[in-house]
């Protein structure tokens, strides 16, 4: 009798075969809509595996969304493990994180950056992540502000939104295309975004207070 059992599946993990073969796709292409019939047909399954995992491209894209923002967590992590203990430069660190990820993995982010194509509502995931960041963020800008390293004349929670838009338009503003028009080469990159993050940083510093001569005296 002919065995009617179901064949088992061999291909592996294919729900991470789905991911890495769509982030792949999009970096070869640069086009966002990323087709699960494509990325099937690229890694030699059948039209329909991908749906076991992903019921449509919005599901696919949560799921990069999701594992872009994981690794990115990782990385600020394992750099501010490396960080001084100062707020103001544990500041300084996940700026320059955050823009080492966006130069190393462009796709990621620029998929990362396009909510329209995932829910971010439907992922605690995404929610923490983003949540997390936020609250480190102003965490942070608080401690540097007690410290005395940065201006307290600001809310803590504008300030660190300032420094947060600035380090998303830089990122952005080389994952566009838009560097060189600014005379900054792909090789400067990295270099040029970190020292104008540096610069932002440091002119958000409180002012030491002026010393004031010391009064003449006349002597009688």
């Amino acid at each position: 009798m002919p065995d009617t059992r179901p064949k088992r599946y061999h291909h592996g993990n294919l729900r991470q075969a789905v991911i890495d073969t769509a982030l792949l796709l999009a970096e070869e292409s640069g086009d966002e809509r990323i087709s699960l019939r494509e990325v099937a047909r690229r890694i030699g399954v059948s039209s329909g595996a991908p749906f076991r995992h992903f019921a449509d491209h919005t599901a696919l894209m949560t799921a990069i969304a999701e594992e872009a923002t994981v690794r990115l967590r990782l990385m600020v992590d394992r750099d501010l493990h490396r960080a001084p203990p100062s707020a103001i430069e544990r500041l300084r660190t996940m700026g320059h994180s955050f823009l080492a990820w966006a130069l190393q993995h462009p796709t990621s982010f620029r998929l990362v950056s396009a909510r329209r194509l995932y829910d971010f509502n439907a992922s605690p995931s995404l929610q923490a992540h983003f949540q997390a960041v936020r609250d480190r963020t102003v965490a942070l800008v608080k401690q540097a502000q007690l410290e005395g390293d940065l201006q307290d004349n600001v809310a803590a929670e504008r300030l660190a939104l300032m420094l947060r838009s600035a380090v998303y338009g830089m990122a952005r503003m080389h994952v566009d295309g838009q560097l060189a028009q600014w005379g900054v080469g792909p090789r400067a990159a990295r270099r040029e975004l970190q020292a104008t993050l540096d610069a932002l940083v440091d002119g958000f510093r409180r002012a030491a207070p002026r010393k004031t001569a010391p009064a003449n005296r006349s002597t009688k």
